[in-house]
């Protein structure tokens, strides 16, 4: 199967659920204990992808500490390609606490706060060599929040693989404060969304800043162009695919919620594994969904499902409906 390249964010996770209260009374209670896992939204993709049988590589920056070599590992035991990994003494890997409520959300936190290394990447240091291999390529808003090297790269990559004929896809990941998006960083995802083939989102809570109307699906709406599909993950709803010729959706899989952490980002890989595949709109928000599925029933994004665990939840749920 072609390669995927996945650039952006590769950080480790530290995953802290909220104390279980055992009883009404709330005196006894269970305090689960915190893990490390690989983390960052596109690391997380990357990993997904490996996992589902699609051939995979990663392109972005690491430091050169304990985090750093934690990512390195990860990625070569998931059998993740790292030649486009960069390695930075002056930067640091960021640890990202994931605080997890009782009802499976997350609430999260970075550190340290500067220095870091996701927000850089040096396509000289990377050399051209990333594009003669790739047969797709994918990366995530959260790689290009600020205005940094990483930004300018990743624009220049999905530039170059768009009008090369790359298939490109790139998750939203907005970062939202206080109701208004930072104008550069808007303007930075609407010019690659322009080289996007596949641009995929929250439904009701990314694509209204891009293009607000009335409903968030008029706001999907108003970005599909032709040649050009957007596709909106609608959490327990499902998910939803908008191109000029038709309109698809998916209902999510019913699950028991354990924790929401990269449950988008492992849907991404998801998606892309089955269009590689050929699948139809209609076939890829199913396995996106089925992929999400699974990973929330578990605890972390790495819990993410091989391509056999996939074939049997989708048998299992099958016969259930």
């Amino acid at each position: 199967m072609p390669k995927v390249l996945v650039a952006g964010d590769a950080n480790v996770d530290l995953i802290v659920p909220f104390p279980r209260f055992l009883n009404d009374r709330r005196t006894l209670v269970e305090y689960p204990n915190p893990c490390l896992a690989g983390g960052g939204t596109c690391a997380n993709t990357a990993v997904a992808l490996s996992r589902l049988g699609v051939r995979t590589g990663f392109a972005g920056t690491i430091g050169c500490d304990q985090y750093g070599a934690y990512i390195k590992k990860d990625f070569e035991k998931e059998g993740v390609d790292t030649a486009c990994l960069i390695e930075d003494a002056r930067k640091n890997t960021v640890c990202v606490f994931a605080f997890i409520d009782e009802q499976g959300e997350r609430y999260l936190w970075g550190w340290p706060r500067v220095d870091q290394a996701f927000k850089e990447m040096d396509l000289e240091r990377m050399g051209s060599a990333w594009i003669k291999d790739t047969a797709w390529l994918h990366s995530s808003g959260m790689a290009i929040v600020d205005d940094t090297s990483a930004r300018s790269s990743i624009i220049r990559m999905f530039r170059t693989a768009y009008e090369n004929g790359i298939p490109t896809s790139f998750d939203l990941n907005l970062r939202v404060d206080n109701g208004v998006l930072d104008p550069s960083y808007r303007d930075a995802v609407m010019e690659i969304i322009q080289y996007s083939n596949y641009v995929l989102g929250s439904g009701a809570e990314e694509f209204y800043y891009l293009n607000p109307r009335d409903s968030w699906e008029d706001s999907v709406r108003g970005l599909v162009r032709a040649g050009h599909v957007m596709v909106a993950r609608m959490g327990r709803n499902g998910s939803k695919a908008f191109s000029m010729d038709e309109e698809v959706e998916r209902p999510a899989f019913h699950v028991t919620v354990e924790d929401t952490v990269g449950a988008g980002d492992v849907y991404n890989a998801g998606f892309i594994a089955k269009r590689l595949e050929g699948g139809t709109l209609s076939q890829c928000l199913e396995y996106g969904n089925a992929v999400s599925g699974y990973t929330v029933e578990r605890k972390g994004a790495r819990s993410c499902p091989y391509r056999n665990d996939v074939e049997t939840f989708l048998e299992r749920h099958r016969e259930e409906s």
